[in-house]
Parts: structure tokens; sequence; C-alpha cells
């Protein structure tokens, strides 16, 4: 019987199929954007087959593993439900802060754009939005600027069609720093709002 060790996180998919030569049919999928993926090897102890790019297959006949050759609309074909059921990977936005500011630096304008643009794409989505600051002032000080800058975000998404309930909004004031930095430094990298986009 043939071992399957996965060198890293892949999409694997096996089918086995009843009253024919081929006993089981592995396939590598990329994720559900069309990029990344990981890598397997199907091992029948005699030999290996690593499989390490989007759609190449493998299969088991006879208890030995080969190369496959199969067409991309018959992988799509067999593989239809798993093809449904990829996660869609978040999409991720940093949004750069001024010095004790809720207001966006200019860097960040398009970068709010890009967001805005990104969650209007989706039919159905949901926004977590993460306030940071520095370490510039006292830990509550920083908390309820981090708080203040991850609710402006969210009240100018919803302003700009942004469904008010997709948004959740956290902070974490001066921890869970950018840029590891001693207290009361004023580093710009840590005044951000991180946003993700499912």
């Amino acid at each position: 019987m043939a071992a399957i060790r996965p060198q890293f996180l892949a999409l694997l998919c096996a089918l086995f199929l009843t009253g024919c030569p081929r006993q089981a049919l592995f396939v590598v999928l990329p994720n559900a954007e069309g990029s990344g993926v990981g890598a397997i090897t199907v091992d029948d102890g005699k030999k290996a087959v690593t499989l390490d790019h989007p759609y190449k297959s493998a299969e088991l006949r006879d208890d030995r593993s080969a190369p496959a050759d199969v067409s991309k609309s018959d992988i799509f074909s067999m593989f239809r439900r798993a093809f449904e059921a990829r996660p869609v990977l978040p999409h991720r936005f940093r949004l750069a802060f001024k010095l004790d500011s809720t207001r966006l630096t200019a860097a960040s304008a398009p970068v709010y754009r890009a967001l805005l643009a990104d969650i209007k794409q989706h039919a159905a989505y949901r926004v977590d939005v993460v306030g940071y600051a520095d370490t510039l002032g006292s830990s509550d000080y920083n908390a309820n600027l981090s708080l203040l800058r991850a609710v402006a975000i969210r009240n100018a998404l919803v302003r700009d069609g942004v469904d008010p309930r997709a948004v959740r909004v956290t902070f974490r004031g001066k921890r869970d720093l950018l840029v590891a930095t001693p207290d009361q430094s004023p580093e710009p990298r840590n005044r951000r709002v991180d946003v993700s986009v499912r």
C-alpha cells in the first residue's frame, strides 16, 4: 500500500476507484486563488513519486506508484467538490498613521482605496480591523489610541458602503510591535492598523 508523506501543506485529494486497474489517484490542487501549493510524496515502498506543482498527479496501480497523465478538465470533473470546498485565503492590508493621530499617512491613502476595492469584489465578506500604537506614551493611552485608529478605519469603511455587521474591531495598543523598540520610542511602522478580508 502506498504511503503519503506531506513535505509541506498541500491540498491533496485521493480518489479511490473500484473495479478498475487504478487503485488510487493523487492530485495536488492549487489554493483557491490559483497560486501556491505544497508537495506530497506517493511512496509504494519501492518507488517514490513527488508531486510539487499544481495539477501534478500520480496513481497507484497494482500497489505500484507512477506519475499519471490526467487532463485539467478531468481533474476539475473528478474533484469538483474539493475545488468548491477550498478556503479562500484572507487578503491583508496595512495602514500607517501619523504620530499621535487617527489620520492616515499619505502613503496609506492608496492602500485604503485598494482595501475598499477588494472588499467590494466579494459577494460575502468578513473584515477584521486591528489597531496598534508605538511605545510613546503610557500603556492605557496607547491602548485607547490603537482602538481609536481601528474604529476610524471601521467608520471610514462603513461610510464607503461596507456592511457594518461584517466588520470586527480589536486593538492591541503597544503589544505585538511590528518593530521591537524600547518604551517611549516613536516608531512610525508600529503606528498601524492591520486589516484582513475574507
